[in-house]
């Protein structure tokens, strides 16, 4: 009954990174934005956990979660970009759609040990809970 609830609640993309992290032994965990701000809404405020926004530069200039870093999901860099932060103890991912969060996080499983979060319903999910965003340029590129 249980595993028929994940089914209809989460995307086939979604059943494998869950099931992928579990194989190889990592950490990947999904979960709401309220239920992720609730666990790591300090953090996040402090700057001590690092958030990848992988939207395009432009979605991210003109709404984000605070201190987050644009990475995007459909650059040819993604790779290299992401491997600036595989020093992070967690990674967390949020997109609009599902589909650039588990690109992403499908390219962290790869060379990433520690502990993956992506947040289920993105930036949408959050800004309809009432969580702050941020809105307007501010430097939250990884390239600086």
């Amino acid at each position: 009954m249980w595993y028929s609830f994940i089914i209809l609640k989460f995307s086939p993309g979604i059943i494998f990174l869950l099931i992928a992290g579990q194989l190889f032994g990592q950490e990947i965990t999904g979960m709401t934005s309220l239920e992720f701000y609730k666990q790591y809404g300090d953090r996040l405020i402090d700057g001590s956990i690092l958030i990848i926004d992988g939207r395009t530069d432009t979605m991210f200039a003109g709404e984000r979660i605070g201190n987050a870093v644009n990475i995007d999901a459909d650059a040819d860099d993604l790779e290299e970009r992401l491997k600036l932060h595989l020093d992070q103890p967690v990674i967390v991912v949020y997109c609009t759609t599902i589909r650039r969060t588990t690109d992403i996080v499908n390219k962290l499983r790869c060379a990433y040990i520690g502990k993956i979060v992506f947040i289920t319903d993105g930036i949408r999910g959050w800004k309809q809970n009432g969580l702050p965003v941020n809105i307007g340029l501010q430097s939250g590129s990884d390239e600086e």
